[in-house]
């Protein structure tokens, strides 16, 4: 059955959230276990954390843009049994204790009073971010793997699938932005440049390694996905991999996603270097995580229900020749 009502808003906010969440996940991870005594880390991911409340905050805005009524909004907060309630709940969290974490590093005179009362709870609120943030990623795939109708999104391999893709490409934004605005290196101390970039260095080669194994896990988990799904039993399930494979969707998937999303950034990454392996590769993965959402939202075919397809069929054109003729208050009887 092939009637498709999420329109593009829906896949960008579950890559947002992933995106932000993964983020948040990947900078309390840094700063709190990898790093915990180094504190110009924590300094360098300011930025990034500040792109990750954006890309939440966007994401929440296509989600309300998407249920059509945004006056009635609080209702997805509400309904305690939703899927989708919880998820606006996680990124309301993340975002919350997110800003509160990238505030506390704020530079300008006029803040310093809130950014320094904010600084005693950096540790428990990048906890928190990182926690919901986590959360978040894992919804990302729940959210859609919970809808049992649609034969291609029910399977436990899509909140998998869905968790490395967002830590990947959160490595990627991260990679792109760490050490901006707002961290200031005071060029004119040795010290302090060389710490800067003994610092940077670090960060892109802890991102490189992990992304080189996320980039990897996710080409066997979206390869698994797909070709069990062609030779499942399923024929709805069946019939989306077949266009995923070798039909309308075959170049997105083989040369969009497989080729420029994942497999060349993975070449990337593993032989060559500089601007290729830190700003090239990064972007492909981020086009490649949007690509992804898109292809797997739109890939909505479910099973018609018992009646549904002669409903649908004895349905009349929207073009008519008798709906175009009629004029409103007439009787021709």
């Amino acid at each position: 059955m092939r009637h498709h009502f999420w329109e593009w808003p829906i896949p960008t906010y579950l890559f947002l959230g992933g995106l932000g969440g993964g983020i948040f996940c990947l900078i309390a991870i840094l700063s709190m276990c990898v790093y915990p005594n180094e504190a110009i880390i924590p300094e360098l991911l300011v930025w990034p954390s500040f792109i990750a409340i954006l890309a939440l905050g966007f994401g929440c805005l296509m989600l309300v843009v998407d249920l059509g009524q945004p006056m009635v909004f609080y209702r997805a907060f509400v309904k305690s049994t939703s899927v989708l309630a919880w998820g606006a709940r996680l990124l309301t969290v993340c975002m919350i204790f997110g800003l509160i974490w990238f505030v506390s590093y704020l530079p300008w005179e006029w803040i310093s009073g809130l950014a320094n009362f904010f600084a005693m709870f950096r540790a428990l609120c990048l906890a928190i971010a990182g926690i919901a943030g986590t959360c978040i990623m894992l919804y990302t795939g729940i959210f859609l793997s919970t809808l049992k109708a649609h034969a291609f999104w029910a399977t436990p391999a899509l909140p998998v699938l869905f968790t490395v893709s967002a830590l990947s490409t959160a490595c990627a934004a991260i990679t792109l932005s760490a050490g901006w605005w707002p961290f200031e290196l005071n060029t004119g101390s040795i010290e302090a440049v060389l710490l800067y970039t003994a610092a940077m260095h670090a960060i892109h080669g802890i991102l490189h390694t992990v992304d080189i194994i996320l980039v990897a896990c996710e080409v066997v988990v979206l390869l698994v996905m797909v070709l069990s799904f062609l030779g499942a039993g399923n024929k709805t399930a069946n019939r989306v991999a077949h266009k995923w494979i070798h039909g309308s969707y075959a170049a997105f998937f083989w040369v969009g996603m497989m080729g420029i999303g994942l497999l060349i950034p993975e070449f990337i990454y593993i032989f060559l270097g500089g601007v290729a392996s830190s700003v090239v590769a990064p972007v492909m993965v981020l086009c490649g995580g949007l690509l992804l959402r898109f292809m797997v939202v739109n890939s909505d075919e479910r099973a018609p229900l018992p009646g549904e397809d002669r409903y649908y069929n004895r349905l009349v054109d929207h073009d008519a020749e008798f709906i175009h003729k009629w004029t409103y208050g007439e009787n021709v009887f």
